[in-house]
């Protein structure tokens, strides 16, 4: 019968759906002296001075990057990198964007078109570079400018926007990196990590 194949899919589709799902992060809480274990987004019973309670702990998308004085919020799913040799530096590196941090000693502080450059040579492009002004507004630290560079190679297209934050003795560079699509425009993964950028990042 051909109702068999739609049948046998409306069976399985919910089974499917629920198994390609992330399987949650496992927490242990501590409240009022009394140690609970749990799943994200997994409400649980407490005691409350005799009284019962439901508590549920759920996960943002982001982590908070601390460094000093600077401090940003970035998906939750980059993995973290970290060069601890001076001038140390800090790499979350997503599918499309990453987001890298160097600090600035103050006697080896480098421009942002100087490290853009730097991207351009290690990429070995034959082109050369697109370069423009980069903008980001953001709401705690205002309105910062710094560089954008677009790289063209063979199989694919990136961008990288440099700024120079801070100054003195609590300076950083901060790299955005993106691979544009095939119409050149940034992936929809860095532009979430941008908006993020925007509204958390303080120095």
């Amino acid at each position: 019968m051909r109702t068999t194949p739609m049948l046998l899919a409306a069976l399985f589709a919910i089974p499917c759906s629920a198994a390609s799902d992330e399987p949650p992060t496992q927490l242990r809480i501590q409240f009022d002296g009394r140690e609970y274990v749990t799943s994200a987004g997994a409400p649980i019973e407490v005691d409350v001075g005799g009284r019962k309670a439901r508590l549920r702990v759920d996960e943002m998308p982001w982590r908070h990057f601390v460094q000093g004085s600077l401090q940003f919020d970035y998906p939750r799913h980059f993995p973290w990198e970290s060069d601890p040799s001076p001038p140390r530096s800090w790499t979350l590196d997503g599918n499309d964007a990453v987001i890298m941090v160097f600090e600035q000693p103050a006697t080896q502080a480098r421009d942002p078109e100087d490290v853009a450059a730097g991207f351009e040579k290690t990429l070995g492009a034959k082109a050369p570079a697109e370069h423009a002004k980069a903008v980001l507004r953001t709401e705690h630290a205002g309105t910062l400018t710094g560089v954008a560079s677009t790289v063209r190679l063979a199989t694919s297209t990136i961008s990288h926007e440099v700024f120079a934050l801070g100054k003195g003795d609590h300076a950083w560079l901060l790299v955005l990196q993106d691979a544009l699509d095939e119409q050149g425009d940034h992936s929809s993964e860095y532009i979430e990590m941008r908006k993020r950028l925007s509204a958390t990042l303080e120095f």
